[in-house]
């Protein structure tokens, strides 16, 4: 089992878009920024605790927890986190032999062999399958093990999930869809209860309810990378001549500071493109939309060759691009399957797909170049009758950009498949944020009426407690952000529940100028002077004030403040939360 994760995990790609550019992860790898979230009454808030060892990550209170979340957006690392987890139980307590200074940060290789198994499981590959014993048996044991020698390898596995401790990750909960409504995470059968469960998930799978709370013994929450210019410069160290790599380097930083990317490279997908970019040339600005239509332009390049610019570009970052408009009517088709899967598909057919979905959005004449391409990949699945092969994008951010490019090409979408996906669930509005933030730097009208529907179903949460809030309530902030970032400084998003705190206190309140009338919470947490506010006249007690007028707040049921500075205008009785000042104008 060793050998095989030695021979599966080992290698990753340094470029998004160049399947032919691979490191050894242990060369690259850099420790990943991951915080403790506090178990509370219904939800968990994350907490400034971080955590920098694998014990620290297994453990509470010196107690073993059956059941680990590790949460985190598309591209953060949860899957590159699992695998290194996988090498390093692989190599023992000494560990690698390569000595950094990140060894410091999850360098506690005991904490692991504690384990006598580590089995992996890519949940993506068992979209259909409940049982966690099948799911090894189907892609790890059947991977080692010859035909006529699996059944004995089934019986020992069985046997040592009974009596041996073991640790089981399980990585892409949200690519995962189980057999039936019954079943809402990967099981164990209570013979294997000495096995310790890890799971990877983005944040709106446990967010729209589906996992019951007493199901999460602990959560933790991954943000990135913890020091992004280190990869940074291992990724440009791969790119350009090592004589000029120190020039290059501190380029790359100045360019970075200009352009504000700081918070895209927390995330190591994103950062490996904006670094491939910046070696090849080409210079980005803070748009994720720029970055993903930069990464479909690389992939069709490897398809075709030929290069033509648009004259009238369909979005503003399609602009600079060479080798989309030769290949407009393959874009336009994969990203029509994409939305389709998405919204229309039962889930368990919506990322992992048969080529039946290839030949119903005629695909199938375009196969060759999507494989070549690379944005779609292939995997052959065996059966008792015959082998097929199952299609899947990229990456599932790939498919969620494409779907929005769809979007924004089709409005009417929007009060048709998308208003009837959205009634399925009550939270599915939570697992199409992606979506949304893409739409938002394609099409501002598009995004405007989708925040409208997606507050309408938000605010039928009567709880104002609800991680839901604010849960939308930073997917709205990242919609505005993607819109100024490609150029739309006037988008009107709604939001009908408001969490300000010092991060988001300048953008946010941008969105709230626009719904203080619709505004249902207003929530003001732990606010500390912000240099370049407004200052009242009279002012005795704050160099600098954060305003709020309340005279149009008609829908207004709860207020909660927290901290200093906050001024407001209108009448209301007030719940004071520790030290703060608060006065009518």
């Amino acid at each position: 089992m060793k050998k095989l994760y030695n021979d599966k995990l080992n290698y990753m790609t340094v470029s998004p878009v160049d399947d032919y550019s691979v490191e050894k992860l242990r060369n690259i790898y850099r420790p990943p920024k991951i915080l403790e979230m506090c178990k509370e009454i219904r939800t968990f808030k994350k907490t400034e605790k971080q955590v920098n060892t694998y014990k620290g990550v297994f453990l509470t209170d010196n107690t073993v927890n059956p059941r680990i979340f590790i949460q985190g957006e598309a591209g953060s690392g949860k899957t590159t986190f699992l695998a290194k987890l996988a090498l390093d139980w692989c190599e023992g307590v000494h560990g690698s032999s390569a000595s950094d200074k990140s060894k410091i940060i999850f360098a506690d290789f005991d904490a692991l062999q504690c384990y006598e198994y580590v089995f992996h499981i890519t949940l993506r590959n068992s979209v259909n399958q409940c049982d966690v014993y099948t799911m090894i048996k189907e892609q790890i044991i059947d991977r080692i093990y010859s035909e006529k020698d699996r059944e004995k390898a089934y019986e020992l596995v069985s046997k040592i999930m009974k009596h041996q401790r073991c640790l089981v990750l399980l990585d892409g909960l949200d690519e995962w869809t189980g057999s039936d409504d019954q079943h809402n995470l990967p099981t164990l059968v209570v013979d294997h209860n000495n096995c310790v469960m890890l799971i990877t998930t983005r944040p709106w799978k446990l967010a729209e309810g589906n996992v019951k709370h007493s199901d999460i013994d602990a959560l933790l929450q991954l943000e990135g990378i913890n020091e992004p210019f280190e990869l940074s410069k291992i990724i440009l160290s791969r790119l350009v001549d090592k004589e000029e790599l120190e020039i290059k380097y501190t380029a790359f930083t100045l360019y970075v500071e200009k352009q504000k990317l700081e918070e895209l490279l927390s995330s190591p997908m994103m950062l490996s493109a904006i670094v491939c970019a910046y070696a090849d040339g080409k210079e980005l600005k803070g748009s994720k939309c720029e970055i993903y239509i930069l990464l479909v332009e690389s992939l069709f390049k490897k398809a075709n060759s030929y290069k033509c610019t648009f004259e009238q570009p369909p979005f503003p970052c399609f602009t600079q691009t060479e080798n989309i408009q030769p290949n407009m009517e393959n874009l336009n088709r994969l990203a029509e399957m994409a939305f389709h899967l998405l919204f229309l598909n039962e889930r368990a057919n919506s990322i992992v797909f048969s080529i039946k979905e290839l030949t119903k959005f005629k695909i199938d004449v375009i196969k060759n170049f999507a494989l070549q391409s690379g944005i779609l990949t292939a995997q052959r699945t065996a059966s008792a009758l015959r082998s097929s092969s199952s299609f899947m994008f990229i990456h599932l951010s790939m498919q969620e950009f494409l779907a929005a490019y769809h979007i924004a090409r089709n409005m009417n979408l929007i009060d048709g498949i998308i208003s009837i996906y959205l009634n399925r669930n009550p939270k599915a509005y939570l697992d199409i944020a992606q979506v949304f933030i893409f739409l938002c730097g394609l099409d501002v009208s598009c995004a405007e009426k989708l925040s409208s529907m997606m507050d309408e179903r938000d605010a039928l949460d009567t709880d104002h407690l609800s991680s839901s809030h604010e849960r939308l309530n930073e997917i709205i902030l990242a919609g505005l952000r993607e819109a100024n970032a490609n150029g739309y400084s006037d988008i009107a998003l709604k939001l009908s529940h408001f969490y300000f705190d010092n991060n988001n206190i300048i953008d946010l309140h941008k969105i709230w100028e626009n719904n203080a009338a619709n505004a249902i919470v207003l929530n003001i947490d732990d606010m500390k002077p912000l240099e370049n506010q407004r200052i009242s006249p009279g002012n005795d007690e704050c160099a600098y004030q954060n305003t709020f007028d309340l005279h149009s707040c008609l829908e207004l049921t709860h207020l909660d403040l927290s901290g200093r500075c906050i001024l407001g205008k209108g009448k209301y009785t007030i719940r004071f939360f520790g030290q703060m000042s608060f006065r009518y104008v």
